[in-house]
């Protein structure tokens, strides 16, 4: 299946309010009849949702978001999406960032590549692949360009040797949440300006 890529409207024009992206954990509850005692499991598959407004679109961007719309066949497409909101990390990111080893597994990676005393801080977000991360802690490259970074979740596979970090527009892969494309589309009375609002949730590779 071809991932596409969400389109670009007339001078990048980003989503307006309301904007909502969104972390949906997994967890299991599990509480005792008996004593009322609660035990609570964090499971793998935390997912990323995202809720966007567009509003005042042309004709002309409307029409290019109704043909990618379309394009997707309702839930059964895929498509790269980043945080509109986080678009690029507060660190002083430089270097060519890079997993450092193969085999690495957990909430923290080693990487290299970076400018000595490059930074990530709390709350950037990176992709590994198809996987996105946010830093939960500051991290600043040593004198060789290395860096461990923690992120928030597990990575759900190893990465490769060399596998790119990207801090600029990091994206995962998303699904709509419905089949009715329509929906997403207000027209108004007044003039033919519309509004389109994008519910999607991310999709495991």
């Amino acid at each position: 299946m071809t991932i596409l890529t969400f389109p670009s409207l007339r001078a990048g024009q980003g989503p307006g309010e309301p904007y909502s992206w969104r972390k949906l954990s997994n967890t299991q509850v599990h509480e005792s009849p008996l004593t009322s005692s609660v035990q609570t499991l964090a499971l793998p598959g935390a997912r990323w949702a995202c809720t966007a407004v567009w509003q005042n679109l042309t004709p002309a961007d409307s029409a290019v978001l109704r043909a990618f719309m379309y394009s997707l066949r309702g839930r059964a497409g895929r498509f790269y999406l980043h945080n509109f909101a986080r678009p690029s990390p507060r660190g002083t990111v430089a270097g060519t960032p890079l997993v450092a080893g193969a085999g690495q597994v957990g909430a923290t990676l080693n990487t290299d590549g970076w400018t000595p005393g490059a930074t990530l801080l709390a709350g950037d977000f990176v992709a590994i692949g198809t996987e996105l991360r946010v830093v939960i802690a500051d991290a600043t490259a040593d004198g060789a360009g290395l860096m461990a970074v923690t992120f928030d979740e597990p990575v759900r596979s190893s990465p490769a040797d060399n596998a790119a970090l990207v801090t600029l527009q990091p994206a995962c892969v998303m699904r709509l949440t419905s089949d009715d494309i329509e929906s997403s589309f207000k027209s108004s009375v007044l003039g033919p300006l519309e509004t389109f609002t994008l519910d999607c949730v991310e999709a495991f590779q």
